[in-house]
């Protein structure tokens, strides 16, 4: 027990995604090997800590962790086991929202301005040094001046994720979202018009990625205002993003 408060902690402290589970109730056929009280840490970024004494149930809830730190609330899951059930409460450890900005451009700049007033920690990726630097980007948390390949190696991308990409060009704006799409973030938006939006889909399609994955895409990004200069186009993005921050994905439908 003394672990899971430990990771839990660290998670805080490391400002990590993770979702803390514990066993509320357990029907009579199953006290032999699950008992209240047990607890286990899902971590985004590294193991998990603790056991909730059953493996099925631990898989069970492994895969509902991402949707509850996606929804940023605490859930109550009921699970069937054989002739049993048992009730885990889940609940998230919310980090602070992390911005990905793939391309040090224009729109780029714009959007890191508008995040850090708003709460966000950000982190700007272009491979261009004049556009990757402290200068441009005074706000930053982190400005990495590498190719998109190797950055994205190195970043974590959890459900506290939102990633936006407005690189230079359409061959960078393609490598980007095929490395970014299948990731757990939060929310996925691509710069461009309709026509070269469509290209980049139809491409992904083409390759073999599922179109539910293709659908999640916010693609022309930001939300429609009319939005034309580089600041303008700023607050279309952080206010889509926004409201997927508070709102969840179905607002994209909605």
């Amino acid at each position: 027990m003394l672990a899971f408060y430990r990771a839990l902690q660290q998670a805080l402290e490391e400002n990590r995604a993770a979702v803390a589970a514990r066993i509320l109730q357990v029907s009579p056929e199953l006290r032999g090997f699950l008992q209240p009280g047990a607890r286990k840490l899902y971590c985004f970024s590294g193991p998990g800590v603790g056991e909730l004494g059953d493996k099925e149930t631990e898989e069970i809830i492994a895969s509902q962790a991402e949707e509850v730190l996606k929804a940023r609330k605490p859930q109550l899951v009921h699970v069937p086991l054989g002739k049993g059930w048992v009730d885990v409460f889940l609940e998230p450890v919310l980090p602070e929202p992390h911005l990905l900005i793939l391309g040090g451009g224009h729109v780029g700049q714009k959007v890191a301005t508008l995040a850090k007033e708003v709460g966000y920690r950000v982190t700007v990726v272009d491979d261009r040094p004049e556009f990757a630097n402290r200068q441009l980007f005074p706000q930053a948390d982190e400005v990495i001046c590498e190719s998109f390949a190797s950055a994205l190696d190195k970043i974590l991308i959890d459900p506290s994720t939102y990633i936006v990409i407005v690189t230079r060009g359409h061959r960078h704006d393609y490598y980007c979202l095929r490395r970014v799409i299948s990731s757990p973030a939060a929310y996925i938006g691509m710069i461009g018009s309709s026509r070269k939006v469509k290209g980049i889909m139809e491409g992904l399609a083409a390759e073999g990625v599922p179109r539910e994955r293709l659908a999640r895409v916010h693609a022309p990004i930001g939300l429609d205002i009319g939005a034309e200069t580089p600041a303008e186009i700023a607050v279309s993005i952080l206010a889509e993003i926004i409201q997927v921050y508070r709102q969840g994905e179905q607002v994209k439908s909605g």
